[in-house]
């Protein structure tokens, strides 16, 4: 899906990648991270919000919670962190990360409420009046008051599946002020999910029936409710080119998450500011029936990896591109498989992709590496999928 755009405008990556496998320094189903470009990333994104006066949480799922990677965006001045669920905002909170919204595609367990609050986010995501009412117990209990968000939902709204949830648009005036009669919580604000998907047909970046059921949701809070929201949250897809919208569209915040890496849709397509900064590494590990298979272990279904290059050296590599044979989801990614088509590969040989990933789920190790652009890659740290540092 990037590997075009990747060989064009970060060439670098590529070559430090294959390099590094070769001499033996990182292991197949390794990504590997151009730290100083996502840093550059970060810089371009933060300085986009502050011109259109947008506040940003980073996601750091994508880029399998990293610490070191949050902590070096972090001192861009994008200082707080979405946790995609509560495991992650506990991990980016013992590595000394700040926790801006957590609960907002995965909310909080019951018996890890205490622990998440313990950690001070700045907002809780709820997505009914139950889970408000737990989580207004254990704030009371810690002598606090916790600012929630209100997740809101309607039926013409795009959900993915396996992430349904949120209090419903016609029912969230009698649900808020259920809400409100507990002293443990305090409504600052709503979201939805995905409020902005990129549209493969018209090369854009677009708002979703989401976005139009969030704002609706916002104003009837402060209208009928009289409630001063300080946060109208509206996430995905969220980069220097859509920063915009977000303003336009009447909301405060916004979480990128690929923007950092450059592996945001639309520049599969189009070029964007963000320069592509990570790929994933492999090797040939054998042949058959005209078909080469890689190491596998980080591959993403919903990566649309296309091709590979393959090679001991960059330039080797760059004359050896081979088309990926679809796998099944429905199989564990023990390989990935290369069509051979005349191509010569040889066992041990280095195998770059560029795809879409989410690494949190993956088991792959990351690599962050510093250097790449001159000409001087020095890993800084070996992590697991999970931000735990291996070596």
């Amino acid at each position: 899906m990037f590997l075009d755009v990747t060989v064009r405008r970060n060439s670098s990556l590529i070559e430090a990648a294959i390099k590094l496998h070769q001499r033996g320094l990182i292991t197949p189903n390794t990504y590997v991270l151009d730290l100083d470009r996502i840093v550059e990333n970060a810089q371009l994104i933060k300085d986009e919000a502050d011109r259109n006066q947008i506040n940003l949480y980073m996601m750091t799922k994508q880029i399998g919670r990293n610490p070191k990677v949050a902590e070096k965006i972090a001192e861009v001045g994008i200082k707080k962190a979405v946790a995609v669920d509560p495991w992650e905002a506990l991990s980016l909170a013992k590595h000394g990360i700040r926790i801006g919204n957590v609960g907002h595609l995965v909310q909080v367990p019951s018996a890890m409420i205490a622990e998440v609050l313990a950690v001070n986010p700045e907002v809780v995501t709820v997505f009914s009046v139950e889970k408000a009412q737990q989580i207004s117990l254990e704030a009371t209990k810690q002598n606090k008051v916790q600012d929630i968000l209100l997740k809101v939902v309607d039926p013409e709204d795009f959900i993915y599946e396996g992430q349904e949830g949120g209090v419903s648009l016609a029912t969230l005036a009698v649900s808020a002020r259920e809400i409100m009669k507990y002293p443990g919580v305090n409504i600052v604000g709503v979201t939805a999910f995905p409020c902005f998907l990129y549209n493969e047909e018209k090369h854009i970046v677009e708002g979703t029936p989401n976005s139009r059921t969030l704002i609706q949701g916002a104003r009837l809070l402060e209208k009928e409710l009289g409630l001063n929201l300080t946060q109208i949250n509206a996430p995905s897809a969220n980069s220097v080119t859509s920063i915009s919208m977000i303003k336009e569209l009447g909301a405060t915040h916004g979480e990128p998450g690929h923007a950092f890496t450059g592996t945001i849709p639309i520049n599969s397509q189009h070029d964007q500011p963000e320069t592509p900064a990570l790929v994933y590494v492999s090797e040939i590990s054998h042949c058959l029936d005209g078909k080469a298979y890689a190491f596998g272990g980080g591959f993403y279904r919903r990566g649309n990896v296309r091709k590979a290059m393959v090679g001991s050296s960059f330039e080797q590599a760059l004359g050896n591109v081979l088309e990926v044979a679809k796998v099944s989801p429905s199989s564990i990614d023990y390989y990935g498989e290369l069509m051979l088509k005349g191509h010569q590969v040889r066992v041990g040989d280095t195998v770059v992709y560029a795809f879409r990933t989410q690494i949190f789920v993956t088991r792959s190790e990351v690599a962050v590496v510093e250097g790449i652009g001159a000409d001087d890659p020095r890993i800084v740290g070996i992590y697991d999928s999970l931000g735990n540092l291996l070596r």
